[in-house]
């Protein structure tokens, strides 16, 4: 008979902290050929050459591992997750933000009001979907494992910002911010080899008859514009810039009660919205835009709560282009030691990967089973479903 690791009571002890050991060998395989690799350290908070020991006192849940849970199983997680804060087995200070010790979404309410913004996905499922960047990545997750939800989405790498907002112009571009004509090639090979390039789009267009969704969280829209500005110079080069502008449609969420946080004197809050980069204007009325609002307890929880972020997936600024793709971390991109060492000093780019701190992977996988259960418990949740590489 197989038991399941998931469901082995063992694992426990009487305070529910989990003792559980990812054995997975720190053998040179994992970070390419370079032997060199797997013999350095480093401690900052994200790195590229530290060796994987994992030491996660929680496995690894998605979909599949929560439907083999046993009713006892569940029972034990969901204890888990109320006393994460106080768990003696988890080391706090490797959190990405300490500040944030408790688990989001623990009152149902919160949760509910979570679901609700999820459901809005379910208005674009019979359209491609690009998830730009990682804060929709909880909600998409969720609407993928939802009865009747989506079917899959496109998770397409993106950070930092090189336009700023302006009362004319709507965005101004800060030309020193800006990716350098090295760091956008790169960029753009990246977007061709996930088929996320402005031909790949229209082509999922012309497959469903439907405009593509591009996807993030907005507040001033300055991630987006600058996201939109490389594509579409770079569907210009391709020849294809109106047609591109045709295939494409933008959904934000985010949270208008941090709106007025933000700016408690103003009389006026509008509807956030994404301005147009310059070699967009002229197809404005042919790109839709939409914003959902969502509950400012589950904004804070989601996507001020910097842990939510940094366990998700890959914080990508443009200066690391040039090192590595982020669906390929890992697998031998990374060969110049120098040009790794170089970006690792830098103050602003240290979390250009994921952190791989175990803490960081029992933070993800508590939430990932937080919301699993809340949708099975509602009896929203799909019986089987096939994750789509």
């Amino acid at each position: 008979m197989k038991i399941s690791k998931i469901n082995n009571i063992g694992y426990f002890n009487n305070n529910f902290n989990l003792s559980i050991t990812d054995n997975r060998k720190t053998t040179p395989q994992y970070y390419g050929n370079n032997t060199t690799l797997s013999n350095i350290y480093y401690t900052s908070n994200v790195n590229f050459k530290s060796i994987y020991k994992a030491e996660k006192t929680v496995p690894d849940i998605d979909f599949t591992e929560y439907k083999e849970m046993s009713d006892v199983t569940k029972e034990r997680y969901r204890k888990v997750y109320k006393s994460f804060q106080i768990n003696k087995s988890i080391n706090k200070d490797d959190l990405f933000d300490p500040k944030f010790i408790s688990l989001p979404l623990q009152s149902e309410a919160k949760l509910e009001k979570f679901f609700e913004i999820s459901k809005e996905y379910l208005k674009y499922k019979d359209q491609s979907i690009i998830c730009l960047g990682r804060s929709p990545k909880w909600f998409l997750n969720a609407a993928l494992w939802m009865k009747d939800g989506i079917e899959h989405y496109k998770f397409v790498a993106f950070s930092k910002y090189w336009y700023t907002p302006d009362k004319e112009e709507g965005a101004r571009k800060i030309q020193r911010m800006a990716p350098t004509e090295e760091e956008e090639a790169a960029y753009k090979k990246y977007l061709k080899s996930i088929k996320a390039d402005p031909k790949g789009i229209i082509n999922e267009a012309k497959k469903t008859g439907k405009k593509v969704i591009i996807t993030d969280y907005v507040c001033t829209g300055k991630g987006m514009c600058s996201f939109l500005d490389l594509v579409g110079r770079y569907a210009e080069e391709q020849g294809v810039l109106e047609e591109f502008a045709n295939s494409i449609e933008i959904v934000g969420i985010g949270s208008l009660d941090y709106m007025e946080e933000l700016n408690p004197y103003a009389e006026y809050i509008p509807t956030p919205s994404v301005p147009l980069p310059q070699i967009l204007w002229p197809y404005y009325n042919k790109i839709p835009q939409h914003f959902h609002d969502m509950d400012y307890n589950v904004f804070r929880d989601m996507l001020l709560n910097q842990n939510t972020n940094e366990c998700r997936s890959t914080y990508y600024p443009h200066d690391a282009w040039t090192l590595y793709k982020p669906h390929q971390f890992k697998t031998g991109l990374i060969k110049d030691l120098k040009k790794v060492d170089d970006l690792i000093k830098r103050s602003k780019t240290e979390r250009c990967t994921t952190s791989f701190k175990p803490a960081m992977a029992d933070y993800r996988n508590l939430l990932n089973f937080r919301i699993l259960d809340g949708l099975n418990k509602r009896g929203l949740l799909k019986l089987k479903h096939v994750p789509k590489i």
